[in-house]
């Protein structure tokens, strides 16, 4: 795996206010707006046959394209924040062209891939669909997407994404998808409570153990545990074994390994990997420092438990400081985020990831679609996007900009620089699944967690086999 640096304005962001703003605050939107007014004013433009001008680089002249119709598949089309703002945009873009018909279709992002497998076998793909980097190998393997993106998007478009999204998206030398959200990985926690009791930021495991077992409290005192110092994701689909994933890398795991020549190793029958896999299940289960109940703990109960005060550490993506500020915004001003801890002996290190779109093999109008994408994720809509959504974008400037007015990020701004590319592998969802089951067997099943690994690790292998050349 490759380390790249994210550029993420990080000296920006390490002089910004001290105090943390929320997603949608009018302080954010204020600073922000205020960042990027000479970025938007500077966006490419074209005449509209009303007269009005576009914000965002546009290439094509959609008004006169006739009668077209999209169906567009964003997974983000049935969250209670991002769905609204999605289908906001939709309705703009079709105001500003009223020849053109967006067809909103939901998929939750668990449910994805086995959805563009059966659409693809079906040849019903829709115009628009969500992809990254975990199914992008199976996207190019299966020709389900257009081979032409950066000439459908132009060139001014793409010299505008961060290099890192880029390569995250490419597939032996063709750029599957459109990045849109970077999902760098980092610990996001209880600011105010760290503050309160004294402690310090954890570099490795161990500390955060310790430090958890501080923040896990009886705090009316009748016996039972009211705040716990972590929670983790361990249902079984595709949120919490990414995470896992992530989780492995600080244990200096690869998942898998291109060998450069077709080929693949698996790096589950290491004792990185089963070190990793007990680790996670001590600290998720077994450590009194985490919520009872881990494998039906999915990411929605995880970052509740985070807003109701009933956990104060929790690893994600950006995106989950809108998940808590959403479900208590007394949450806002009492968060804070740092980079993953790593075992004694490892680096800092952790994931980088992408969520995009690409566009169907089979859509009519292509270039009215690349057309859409860009508006989508103008400078303007993603910071809209990210006031909405705590998601951070991959448009370099409007990244800037958010980072530079909300210390919130200052923690995925730090990991940035430490994250890893993962080898884009057809592969990797069964890899993900295995460690799910595996975890599961060991805490619901009572299963050994050597054998568990065991299983996992033979599963690994011929899953690497399967995909190898």
């Amino acid at each position: 795996m490759k380390k790249r640096k994210a550029a993420m304005a990080i000296a920006a962001v390490m002089t910004a206010s001290s105090a943390l703003s929320a997603c949608s605050s009018s302080t954010q939107q204020e600073t922000t707006a205020a960042a990027v007014q000479e970025t938007t004013s500077q966006a490419s433009s074209e005449a509209m046959p009303s007269g009005e001008e576009k914000n965002y680089l546009s290439t094509f002249d959609v008004a006169n394209a006739g009668e077209v119709k999209l169906d567009v598949m964003i997974t983000s089309l049935g969250d209670a924040d991002g769905g609204p703002f999605l289908r906001g945009v939709m309705e703009d873009y079709m105001a500003m062209y009223p020849n053109v018909t967006l067809n909103p279709v939901e998929c939750s992002m668990n449910d994805l891939y086995t959805t563009l497998i059966t659409r693809t076998t079906a040849g019903t793909l829709p115009d628009i669909f969500t992809m990254s980097e975990a199914y992008s190998a199976n996207c190019l393997e299966m020709g389900m997407s257009v081979t032409n993106l950066p000439e459908l998007l132009g060139q001014e478009y793409m010299d505008g994404l961060l290099d890192v999204a880029v390569e995250n998206s490419t597939v032996d030398g063709t750029f599957v998808f459109m990045p849109w959200q970077n999902s760098t990985t980092a610990m996001v926690y209880r600011k105010d409570l760290y503050e309160e009791k004294g402690l310090s930021i954890p570099k490795t495991w161990d500390e955060f153990l310790e430090n958890a077992k501080v923040l896990t409290e009886d705090l009316d005192g009748d016996g039972r545990t009211d705040r716990y110092g972590a929670v983790f994701a361990g249902t079984r689909n595709d949120s919490a074994e990414s995470r896992f994933q992530t989780f492995a890398l600080t244990f200096g795991c690869d998942f898998v390994t291109d060998n450069g020549d077709g080929t693949y190793t698996s790096g589950f029958g290491t004792e990185e990997f089963k070190n990793a896999m007990t680790a996670f299940v001590d600290l998720a289960a077994n450590e009194g420092v985490t919520p009872p109940g881990l494998v039906e703990t999915g990411y929605s109960e995880a970052y509740t438990m985070m807003a109701a005060d009933q956990a104060c550490m929790f690893f994600s993506a950006s995106n989950v400081l809108g998940g808590i500020y959403n479900a208590n915004p007394d949450m806002k001003g009492k968060m804070g985020s740092f980079p993953m801890p790593t075992v004694e002996g490892i680096d800092p290190v952790t994931s980088f990831s992408s969520v995009g779109m690409t566009i169907s093999n089979t859509c009519k109008n292509p270039e009215v679609a690349a057309d859409f994408l860009k508006y989508l994720t103008s400078v303007e809509n993603s910071l809209a996007w990210n006031e909405a959504t705590c998601r951070l974008p991959v448009v370099k400037k409007a990244l800037d900009a958010i980072c530079a007015s909300d210390e919130a990020y200052t923690g995925f701004a730090q990991a940035s620089e430490q994250a890893v590319i993962y080898p884009a592998f057809a592969g990797l969802a069964e890899l993900r699944d295995a460690c799910g089951e595996c975890w599961q067997m060991v805490v619901s099943e009572g299963t050994p967690v050597e054998e568990a690994v065991k299983t996992a690790a033979a599963k690994a292998e011929e899953t690497v086999k399967s995909y190898s050349k």
